[in-house]
């Protein structure tokens, strides 16, 4: 199986890929090639294939997203010992779950190829959150709409029954998708609250501890009075409607 296909056709969440390429790659050249990272020996034509392969799969080159010293980067030595070439390489999907990338120097592989150690961390639970939030928005049909769209239909008499009957599941068809609207999910944390977050983070980046234990203290004051607010609101609107709070949507909460 070649190399495309096996990213194509593999449906896995997280995708690694180790390979003697027989490719260089060096340092990132421009703001574009987010995927090569600012750390390499050097570029050769078959290190260029390789990154626009990289690019085009939306992957990230994990040799390049580390600093090491030369002895510990190059993967290939000549039968002579005077060259020295980092041809090997790993490709990951997922730039989080790759934490090291680098050569195991007195590990004797037997060949003039030098063994390639990556190390990696996979999230279960980081891997349900970017499944949630890459899944794709749930659909809801408006009846009332595909039931007026569904009266246009203009009975025509035809005389063959058989293209009678695709016209109408044609129409059918058509009138569903027309009905069709995405259901959008409703934002739960206010600005004030996704403000305070973002502040907390640039403290925690920065290393100041009294400031980020201090926004989030400010933080968890807003949510729990957001809370209050919209428990008051929703009690209001299932009273309104007649409803009892358990019965209500208790996913707004």
């Amino acid at each position: 199986m070649d190399l495309e296909r096996f990213y194509k056709e593999e449906h896995t969440f997280f995708k690694v890929i180790i390979e003697d390429f027989k490719a260089k790659i060096g340092p990132r050249r421009s703001s574009e090639e987010r995927h090569i990272g600012t750390h390499g020996l050097e570029w050769n034509e078959q290190g260029k294939r390789l990154s626009e392969f990289i690019m085009a799969t939306k992957t990230i080159h994990g040799n390049s997203q580390f600093q090491k010293s030369h002895r510990q980067r190059w993967t290939w030595e000549s039968p002579n010992g005077e060259y020295h070439n980092e041809i090997d390489h790993i490709i990951v999907n997922r730039k989080l779950c790759l934490t090291d990338v680098a050569v195991v120097s007195k590990f004797y592989t037997g060949s003039d190829h030098l063994l390639l150690r990556a190390k990696l961390y996979f999230s279960r639970k980081g891997e349900k959150a970017a499944k949630f939030k890459n899944r794709s928005p749930r659909t809801t049909t408006k009846w009332d709409l595909f039931s007026s769209l569904v009266g246009c239909w203009d009975d025509a008499v035809v005389d063959n029954i058989d293209e009678e009957y695709d016209w109408l599941i044609q129409h059918l068809s058509v009138s569903a998708i027309k009905a069709e609207s995405s259901k959008v999910t409703k934002r739960h944390l206010s600005l004030e609250i996704l403000e305070l977050i973002r502040q907390r983070g640039i403290a925690r980046a920065a290393g100041n501890r009294e400031l980020t234990s201090e926004l989030a203290k400010q933080c968890r004051q807003v949510i729990k009075e957001d809370l209050k607010k919209r428990r008051a609101a929703v009690m209001v609107e299932a009273a309104e409607a007649g409803n009892s709070i358990r019965i209500g949507d208790k996913r707004r909460y």
